[in-house]
């Protein structure tokens, strides 16, 4: 394979790779969740056994041994219940005893309902050992693997009902006068009917519903519980890309993007409004803090900042250190763009000399802040490599931004936007006209780096203005 097949390979491999990790981390939720559900059903199967035993100390007609194997019996279901939560708590092999559990269970069920009692007591005969009633006991530990969340222990759960149920049926057949509707003279109805009041004889045919029913409800419990994974496989995956694209979009906008099926990172040209605000004197105002508290004024700063980014259905683009910068109209442009931009660089003066209040009542310096606005064409989509992606906006509109923040200085005012930012707001609605008559025109400017001069508007008053 040649440097260029290698280095195309890489993005693949590392895309595998993390979903790789993806699927592994999803597994050992799965897992941690089946441990849970087992310790649960011990729990739920524990309290029924108690409630039998109690019944069974209450109502049992037996004395004696035979009343003591009665309740050794229950107590054996007891303290399988007992080494299941242990197991499962202590997380003990449980890769492995899950399966073993399930086996000794149905096959102890089995064994106390067809092994004769051996202390001389009433056994029961074969055709009442194998009636339906007794055999939907079973269905309860189809209950308890479902509380796995792991298909294959249902589906083993199925197979160890049947062949504790058929073992049960070979052993009664083995036992002296037992027959079934085979070893009638005639397969008639009526040869089926007479033969029924015979406590010796055994339907095969109920039996083999049974079996049916078995194997198709545990089929059927393995499905759903493949659906309920797949499913909560999906919300989680979803809830991660939310959660992922919260941290950058506006709730409505990571409500489309949810919806969407277009592909986030496809690049694209497109008109948007461009935001930056930047802490004015940032290292003169931190010189004298310790480092934490550096960096909890510019949570609290970015907190309150973004939430303004965010309420007026921007983009948080990044954050530079003390600077942050927002775009309007990504990934989808509007018409309200240019108006969001500048409403949302209004709430952000409004918040900060409401912390600005608090921060005086504290002791503390006021915050003064510098903000930019620009409207105009950008190349939107993702930045990076293939470790590392980043949906962002590149260029002239965006320096152009950056370059009318810097102006905020020299003209004393924490705002200052572009007269295409303006322009694209225009004055046909009443609020576009009461959010513009905050501004008064200042000119026009000449930007480092740019051929042209920029007309530029600033705040009507600068209360929170920085001296130039």
């Amino acid at each position: 394979m040649g440097p260029s097949a290698r280095k195309a390979a890489q993005p693949a491999a590392s895309q595998q790779t993390v979903r790789s990790r993806l699927r592994r981390r999803t597994e050992d939720a799965f897992a941690e969740e089946e441990r849970l559900g087992l310790m649960l059903a011990a729990r739920i199967r524990t309290i029924a056994i108690a409630v039998v035993l109690f019944w069974q100390a209450v109502d049992n007609p037996s004395t004696g041994l035979t009343y003591l194997a009665v309740l050794s019996d229950i107590i054996a279901f007891g303290v399988l219940g007992l080494l299941q939560y242990a197991c499962a708590k202590w997380r003990f092999h449980m890769h492995v005893l899950k399966y073993v559990f399930v086996l000794a269970d149905c096959a102890l069920l089995a064994f106390v309902f067809s092994y004769p009692d051996p202390f001389g007591g009433v056994n029961l005969p074969p055709a009442l050992v194998m009636d339906g009633s007794r055999f939907s006991l079973f269905f309860v530990f189809l209950m308890q693997a479902a509380f796995s969340f792991r298909p294959l222990l249902v589906l083993w759960c199925g197979l160890c009902i049947v062949v504790a149920r058929t073992g049960m049926l070979l052993w009664l057949l083995n036992q002296p006068g037992v027959f079934t509707n085979l070893d009638l003279p005639e397969q008639t109805a009526e040869a089926f009917l007479g033969a029924f009041p015979n406590e010796n004889f055994i339907f095969l045919g109920h039996w083999a519903t049974e079996v049916i029913a078995c194997l198709i409800v545990a089929a059927g419990l393995a499905v759903v519980v493949r659906r309920s994974r797949r499913l909560v496989a999906s919300r989680a995956t979803a809830e991660r890309t939310r959660a992922s694209l919260a941290r950058y979009f506006s709730p409505n906008v990571v409500d489309h993007l949810s919806r969407s099926s277009e592909s986030l990172g496809d690049v694209r040209q497109q008109n948007v409004a461009v935001l930056f605000v930047d802490i004015v004197g940032f290292t003169a105002l931190c010189e004298k803090e310790t480092p934490a508290n550096v960096i909890a004024l510019l949570r609290d700063y970015h907190n309150r900042l973004g939430k303004a980014v965010f309420d007026n259905g921007g983009t948080l683009d990044k954050y530079i250190g003390d600077a942050l910068m927002a775009t309007f109209g990504t990934p989808d442009p509007g018409p309200q763009d240019a108006f969001d931009a500048l409403s949302c660089a209004m709430e952000m003066i409004a918040a900060l000399d409401r912390w600005n209040d608090q921060r005086r009542v504290a002791g503390a310096p006021p915050v003064r802040i510098g903000i930019g606005l620009h409207y105009g064409p950008v190349i939107a989509g993702d930045i990076g490599n293939e470790r590392r992606l980043e949906y962002s906006v590149v260029g002239d509109t965006v320096n152009t931004a950056s370059r009318l923040e810097r102006l905020t200085r020299s003209h004393g005012t924490p705002l200052v936007a572009s007269d295409a930012l303006v322009a694209a707001i225009g004055d046909d609605g009443e609020a576009e006209r009461a959010l513009l008559e905050k501004l008064v025109p200042a000119g026009v400017q000449q930007l480092r780096g740019k051929d042209t001069a920029v007309a530029i508007w600033v705040l009507k008053t600068a209360g929170a203005a920085v001296p130039g």
